[in-house]
């Protein structure tokens, strides 16, 4: 079936009008409790995409033994012979290693030999992936025909689930039709007053290692508040200076944690951190009454990575009952209405409830950091900005640049949350150059920008509509004049 628009981002939306090409049998399972469920497919001429269900909540790229088996020629004469079918490449999701049977060949795979994108990177119960057709080994297609044979296994301790059962052999044509076509993303503002919100791991002090992408990039975004992950060496005032050199259109001012730095064109009223062993920072940035009716309540967070699933969900618990203080009587109590925006690499590769920590403040640690509080002005939850590409075709915000995380898909890792009660969303976008055309490039003053040159992490850049500034006496009797 052809792709129509699919986006790996961990949502499944854009998978409602594709019927499941196979349901497996429920609780046909052995002793694992992974058991498939409906397998979906969709296609275009430049990838092959799949939704699927395991039945249970994991996280595809840990803790778990699912093997997906692709018969890229539909042959059962080449490849490796697995229940019927000649798998010319195989990926074990848990392990993130896969193999290409080749010519005779065994070769080993790696993620970005196979072009492969996963979502969510967080624990659920669906996934969806996507490959890339035009892949080539040895200078040898990976995708040589239109027709292929699908299967996946649960082998933890033996075969435990298959999916088709046998001994359905499950064969699907792929769409030649070209992908979809998205009109570019424009970097620039809807609007020149919507203020402009951008978060960026820098990658090891990059601002400072290797300023000049850096300087290209923040030049062509024209942010007025960044969030930066990964200056731990330079302080705040450091920041601000190298980012008035960059962009000396204005004054910079700046605030520290041990994770990061808030840069901002506007003073900064007041800054805490989270919580004081953490380095997650909260402050509240004094924005120009002639142009906007309140001040923004802003946090940048940095929580712990990968395997640090208890770390980061107790720095989050901390954010969420920030949030809670902000809005109780006493201590440093924002007005009520004050906008919230949270932005940051979250790293959020672990269990899915940390991400409604923070959109739903759903405190996990309630013995030291207290009881829930849903975190928007009128009892609800935060919205969260979901930015993609500006090619429109992607949604990650990470990409491996080492060998340790080269394992490691390209997933979605920065976020912008936000208190849409009070807030409307403008433009908003991740910049990947090496998606852009040339013309855009050159339009922007930019190159592409290599992992290794500028950072793993891309700029996540959102821009919001504020309340109208309220009107002044004289303001109001002049326009009622007109």
């Amino acid at each position: 079936m052809p792709a129509q628009g699919i986006i790996i981002d961990g949502r499944f939306e854009d998978w409602a009008d594709v019927a499941p090409i196979y349901r497996d049998t429920r609780d046909d399972q052995l002793e694992s409790d992974i058991d498939f469920g409906d397998l979906k497919v969709a296609s275009d001429s430049m990838r092959l995409y799949l939704s699927f269900e395991i039945g249970v909540e994991r996280n595809l790229q840990n803790d778990n033994e699912i093997v997906l088996y692709l018969d890229t020629d539909n042959s059962s004469q080449t490849g490796r012979t697995v229940a019927g079918i000649g798998a010319d490449i195989q990926w074990a999701f848990g392990r993130r290693v896969g193999t290409a049977h080749i010519s005779g060949d065994t070769v080993r795979l790696h993620q970005e030999n196979i072009g492969l994108r996963q979502g969510p990177t967080v624990t659920s119960t669906k996934f969806e992936i996507s490959l890339n057709r035009n892949s080539m080994i040895k200078w040898v297609p990976l995708f040589p025909k239109d027709s292929i044979a699908i299967l996946f296994r649960n082998e933890q301790d033996g075969v435990q689930d298959v999916l088709p059962d046998a001994p359905r052999k499950l064969e699907i044509v792929l769409s030649n039709q070209r992908p979809v076509q998205y009109t570019p993303i424009p970097l620039g503002r809807q609007d020149p007053r919507h203020l402009r919100v951008v978060s960026y791991n820098v990658l090891f002090e990059g601002l400072f290692e290797r300023p000049g992408p850096f300087m290209s990039i923040l030049q062509a975004l024209d942010p007025d508040i960044i969030c930066f992950q990964e200056i731990w060496n330079h302080s705040a005032k450091e920041t601000a200076d190298l980012v008035a050199l960059m962009l000396p259109d204005a004054p910079w001012y700046a605030e520290k944690s041990h994770e990061g730095v808030i840069v901002s064109r506007y003073p900064i009223l007041d800054s805490h951190p989270t919580d004081v062993e953490q380095g997650n920072l909260w402050a509240l940035i004094d924005l120009p009454d002639e142009q906007f009716a309140v001040d923004l309540s802003l946090i940048n967070a940095h929580p712990p990575c990968c395997e640090d699933n208890a770390g980061r969900e107790l720095e989050l618990d901390a954010i969420a009952a920030w949030i809670r203080e902000l809005q109780s009587p006493g201590g440093r109590e924002l007005i009520p209405g004050t906008p919230m925006v949270i932005a940051g690499d979250m790293n959020l590769v672990g269990y899915a409830r940390q991400l409604e920590i923070l959109l739903a403040g759903r405190i996990i640690n309630q013995e030291r950091y207290g009881p829930s509080h849903l975190p928007d002005w009128d009892g609800t939850a935060l919205a969260d900005v979901m930015p993609y590409h500006t090619t429109g075709r992607e949604a990650y915000t990470w990409r491996s640049i080492n060998s340790y995380d080269r394992s490691f898909s390209p997933g979605r890792l920065d976020y912008i949350l936000y208190s849409d009660s009070v807030l409307e969303l403008g433009n908003h976008f991740v910049l990947c150059t090496s998606e852009m055309s040339q013309e855009e490039l050159t339009a922007a003053g930019l190159v592409v920008y290599d992992t290794a040159v500028a950072s793993d992490h891309l700029p996540v850049v959102a821009d919001f509509i504020f309340p109208v500034p309220a009107m002044s006496d004289e303001t109001a009797e002049m326009e009622d004049q007109e």
